[in-house]
């Protein structure tokens, strides 16, 4: 009787590797779309942090995510396009959400010929509570996108406010463009490829 099982579990091994194909490689798995760096924001640097990575990583999802989402906050985003940018889309920013700003992140691409980079310079809280801080600093951003006719640097000053939920999980809840020295915002970006 021992002899039969071990009979059958030779055969039974058998039949499996060759069924199998335990020892033959594999082809490996895509790498997946997108890279991300993003770490719970537990604070107000982090959404900063995260923010960067985002469009350094061109990750809409992680990008939209630095955002406040009604369905977890009860501050609502708002966007406050430069005024010269403003005056000449009205009709663009007249109701800007976070969905807005995955459709504005979506619709300028993947980089090509380059590396996303931002900077920010001058960066001063200017009012901070136990649940929410407002920043003004100056950024500068490079983008390679593939839009003939559209700059790849924009340049501006930005007043962000990012608030904690309930949960303490911070977010953007209120940007305000503002233009400093260079004809072209974020603003003028998110007119262009907001796709209206």
């Amino acid at each position: 009787m021992s002899r039969y099982v071990c009979y059958l579990m030779v055969l039974g091994m058998s039949a499996l590797s060759i069924g199998c194909d335990l020892f033959s490689t594999r082809d490996p798995e895509p790498p997946s779309q997108h890279s991300s760096s993003f770490v719970q924001p537990v604070t107000a640097d982090i959404v900063l942090e995260n923010f960067k990575n985002a469009i350094r990583e061109s990750n809409p999802d992680n990008y939209v995510r630095c955002f406040s989402d009604t369905t977890a906050s009860s501050r609502e985003y708002i966007f406050i396009p430069s005024v010269e940018i403003s005056a000449q889309y009205s009709s663009v920013f007249a109701a800007w959400t976070r969905e807005d700003e995955r459709f504005y992140f979506q619709n300028i691409g993947q980089p090509q010929n380059g590396t996303p980079y931002i900077t920010f310079s001058s960066m001063q809280p200017m009012a901070v509570s136990s649940d929410s801080v407002v920043y003004s600093m100056d950024y500068t951003v490079f983008y390679p996108h593939r839009r003939d006719g559209v700059t790849q640097l924009v340049q501006g000053n930005m007043q962000v406010f990012i608030g904690a939920n309930s949960q303490r999980v911070w977010s953007i809840y209120r940007w305000q463009d503002n233009k400093t020295v260079s004809d072209s915002t974020w603003s003028y970006w998110k007119a262009v490829f907001s796709g209206s």
